[in-house]
Formats: C-alpha cells, structure tokens, sequence
C-alpha cells in the first residue's frame, strides 16, 4: 500500500513541513516512532484533505507532544546532573510507576501529567510564559477532545490558527535547546577526534552521522543544521591537534545535509 505522503502533498497542509523538521528523523527507541511518525502524520493529511480540520488538528498535536518528550529525553542525556534534581518531586499519573531515570521508551514520560512535564524545561531557561503556553495548548486539546457535542476548529482558518500556536511552541522551545544540541555536538566531535566512537573507518563518516547522531541521538532535521552550522574554530584552539579531523567532520556533514536536501 502507497503512503499517502506519495498521494498527498506535506505542503498541502499549513505548517506540517516545518512542524516535521523539529521531530526525529529516524528514530531509535522501544517504540517503533518511525511508523507511530507516519501513520500519524497520514491521519493528518487524510483529515485535512477531508475538511476535518480538529480531527488534522489532533494529530498535529500527537506530534507536538511527541516532540516535547524527545527534547525531555535529550536534555536528561545532555544535563544528567540537573534533570536528576528536576524530577526528583515529578509523578506519574496515579497507578502509574516511571523510574525517569532508566526509562525504558521515550514515550514512557506519556506516564506523566502533561501539565507536569514542561516544567523540565526550566533546565534551558524556558520562560514561564513559554511553559504556560505549552499547558495551554495542553488544555486546549484536552477540552476539545471531550464528547461535549461541538467542534472548536471548524475551517481552514481555525486550522491555520491552531497549527501556528503548536509550531510557534516547538520554535521556541528549539531555540532554548539550540546551546544544548551545541554542547552535546562539542563533545561528539571530540569523541570522534579521540576515536572513541568505535566500529567505525577514516572514511566513515556518513554511517556515523546516520547511526551515532541521526539514530542514537535521534536528532531531528532541525536539531542536525544546528549541528552543521555550528563553527568548530573553538575546539580547533583549544585542541589544535584535532584540527585537520575536526575540518573533516564538519565537511563530511555539510555534505550530507545538502544530500539530503536539508540545505540548498
């Protein structure tokens, strides 16, 4: 059976290229995301080609919270220390255990109340305002997502209006995560100078990229151009012995993304 993608055009709907950009690009987990990805983002191009604009809506917010829980995943692997202290009072929902230290999926902070888990995001400076907009749309979704006999987004407009509020949280929160994806990439780049990332050739480089950063990290199209725009000139002056393997990488990289069409 033909995806829908191949049917139905991304573009077609309002936001939904960028919103996909700021999610994993092939994902390693428990779960198999991948699919999870796909059929949800096909119940949204199938809703929006039909007119039914909250039932797009819904999906497009499955995404919004599956983009939450990674950045939360991610910020627990780049700042161990202090999400340790963050979740220290957290809770899941009752009858629920989580260990948020050893989570077995991504999809386990699922387990937790929606309007609790932004509050990790106080880790990167997320401002309270940023975090009560997560909530809201939080709210929003819940309320709408109730049998009360009406419909909240009704045409394309609405539609539009909902979309934009969902991708303006995932921008915000990805500037705030930009300096982290910087630190982790910092250390990555010094790790393959050390060859400390192991199983892998001189000229391996794009099996890198795709198994230790695209899947191990589960970076997302977004989270990988920062990656590749940022400078190595720093690491280059404090490690002068790793410059020739540090301009390696970076070109290596900048070739994949154009590859990959990721930048022009």
């Amino acid at each position: 059976m033909n995806n829908l993608s191949d049917v139905l055009d991304f573009a077609d709907v309002p936001y939904l290229d960028e919103i996909r950009s700021y999610l994993p690009i092939d994902a390693t987990d428990k779960e198999d995301v991948n699919t999870y990805l796909k059929n949800v983002t096909d119940s949204i191009l199938i809703n929006y080609s039909n007119e039914q604009y909250q039932f797009a809506y819904f999906g497009l917010h499955l995404l919004y919270m599956t983009y939450i829980y990674f950045s939360v995943r991610k910020i627990s692997l780049i700042l161990p220390d202090r999400y340790k202290d963050a979740v220290v009072f957290a809770r899941p929902y009752h009858g629920q255990s989580l260990d948020f230290n050893n989570l077995e999926s991504t999809f386990d902070y699922s387990l937790v109340a929606e309007s609790e888990l932004p509050k990790i995001f106080k880790i990167i400076d997320l401002d309270s305002g940023q975090i009560g907009k997560i909530d809201g749309l939080v709210d929003n979704r819940n309320e709408m997502a109730h049998a009360n006999g009406r419909f909240a987004i009704l045409n394309e407009y609405a539609f539009i209006t909902a979309a934009n509020g969902i991708l303006d949280s995932m921008r915000n929160i990805h500037n705030r995560m930009d300096s982290q994806i910087r630190i982790w990439f910092k250390d990555f780049l010094l790790r393959f100078c050390k060859n400390e990332i192991e199983g892998y050739g001189d000229n391996d480089i794009d099996d890198i990229i795709k198994e230790q950063m695209i899947q191990g990290f589960n970076l997302s199209v977004q989270e990988l151009l920062v990656c590749n725009e940022m400078s190595v000139k720093s690491l280059i002056s404090k490690n002068p012995e790793f410059k020739d393997d540090l301009n390696k990488f970076k070109k290596a990289l900048r070739e994949y993304c154009e590859g990959q069409a990721y930048v022009d």
